[in-house]
């Protein structure tokens, strides 16, 4: 075992290691991290770059003159450090260098829910020891599954696939905010391409594939017990291409063939592996929120791309839009009276802030297709402000007391 650990631990022995392409989102605030008390908990899809940002926060750990031998990593998957509790392996951690009980400890354990009993060990070694905990896990049942050991003793933070900035970042292009057209050029492919890092360093339909059947029958059918994997993978299909329009459980019921129930439960499972994310009807009424058709949307359109080709460009600029909306913790909503709607809604009752995207060149304002903004403004009237999320037309126009502001996708996820 000591061999193992070593090997995972390689600043013990003074050597380098890498630590991929720096995600300053998830870092930056790293020395505050590490001085609070409570276990970090990491979560995400896998493939995401959970591990990733462990070995950047080890870094930066080390660059604070953290001793390099009271920091230990474990991949909790490998074959042989799953099979012994966390508890074990830090004892063995403390015998290797033996450690003073009372020296303070950092350990960085990776894909933790594949340790014995791990939300048990992770309460009692937070309650007994002095050490400060960094671990990650696939999906959000992960929070569940703890059956509350957990709760005040952690901070959760999810990772996304990467935003439209990090995407730039990778590609490695110096691009100023006054060449716009660069800027189209590298959404073109963002929102094709979608945000998995690797996938945004090397685009490979097959790489896509075989991630999306990993998350699928390793993670959901195992702990769900899923029996009937390809109605599972049908419904995923057609949750592709109803993205950013409302869904009725009931048809895919219908459709599928599968009671309404179970729809819902397979619904629940995509966005528990951080697939999917419903979106409610913005609503004063908690029945319309509740019980009204949610939008679907993927939290990465290289999903989407790849069960439904190029097509469906404005979808995925909506898409693109949810997920930097939830990326901020943005509180968001569609807007709908029959088939007249208006895509997001943030902010409060009192002061809204509704966001349209039309991923289009041509607009007029007085057009059909913007009649529900009309709508809402009639429903709405003190509503202050309202962004049009364009493709690559900008100003800014009145209409009364209200500022409408049109902005390219680009430039509104750049700077939003």
């Amino acid at each position: 075992m000591e061999e193992i650990y070593y090997a995972f631990n390689p600043w013990w022995s003074e050597k380098d290691f890498k630590s991929g392409i720096p995600r300053e989102l998830y870092t930056r605030n790293f020395p505050a991290l590490l001085k609070r008390k409570q276990i970090e908990v990491i979560i995400g899809s896998r493939r995401v770059g959970k591990t990733t940002i462990i070995k950047q926060m080890i870094k930066k750990t080390l660059k604070s003159k953290y001793p390099s031998k009271q920091i230990l990593y474990l991949a909790l998957d490998h074959p042989q450090l799953s099979k012994e509790p966390i508890s074990v392996h830090l004892r063995n951690f403390r015998k290797l260098f033996l450690h003073d009980r009372r020296k303070k400890l950092a350990l960085f354990l990776d894909e933790v829910q594949e340790s014995p009993n791990w939300a048990q060990e992770l309460k009692s070694v937070y309650d007994m020891e002095n050490v400060k905990i960094f671990c990650t896990g696939s999906t959000a049942a992960l929070i569940k599954m703890q059956g509350g050991k957990l709760t005040g003793r952690q901070i959760v933070t999810t990772v996304y696939p990467l935003s439209f900035r990090e995407f730039v970042d990778f590609k490695g292009a110096e691009i100023s905010m006054d060449e716009g057209y660069k800027y189209e050029k590298i959404l073109d492919e963002y929102l094709a391409a979608g945000g998995y890092p690797e996938n945004a360093l090397k685009r490979s339909n097959e790489y896509l594939q075989n991630l999306l059947e990993d998350i699928i029958i390793r993670d959901l059918a195992r702990l769900y017990e899923i029996r009937k994997l390809g109605v599972l993978k049908d419904m995923f299909r057609v949750l592709a291409s109803q993205v950013g329009s409302r869904t009725s459980f009931n048809k895919l019921s219908n459709v599928l063939g599968i009671s309404v129930d179970t729809v819902k439960e397979y619904a629940g499972y995509f966005d528990a592996a951080f697939l999917i994310k419903p979106m409610e009807k913005w609503s004063t009424s908690y029945n319309d929120r509740i019980y009204a058709q949610k939008k679907i949307y993927f939290l990465d359109t290289g999903f989407k791309t790849l069960l439904t080709g190029r097509r469906d460009i404005g979808a995925k600029a909506e898409n693109a839009v949810f997920v930097n909306l939830l990326r901020k913790k943005e509180t968001c909503g569609y807007f709908a009276e029959g088939e007249r709607e208006v895509d997001f809604i943030t902010g409060s009752f009192k002061s809204p802030l509704p966001i349209e995207v039309k991923y289009d060149s041509d607009f007029d304002l007085d057009g059909r297709k913007f009649d529900g903004i009309r709508l809402f403004l009639k429903r709405y009237p003190r509503t202050k402000k309202i962004i049009i999320v364009s493709k690559d037309k900008e100003a800014e126009v009145k209409r009364g007391q209200t500022i409408i502001r049109i902005v390219p996708l680009w430039k509104y996820l750049l700077t939003n």
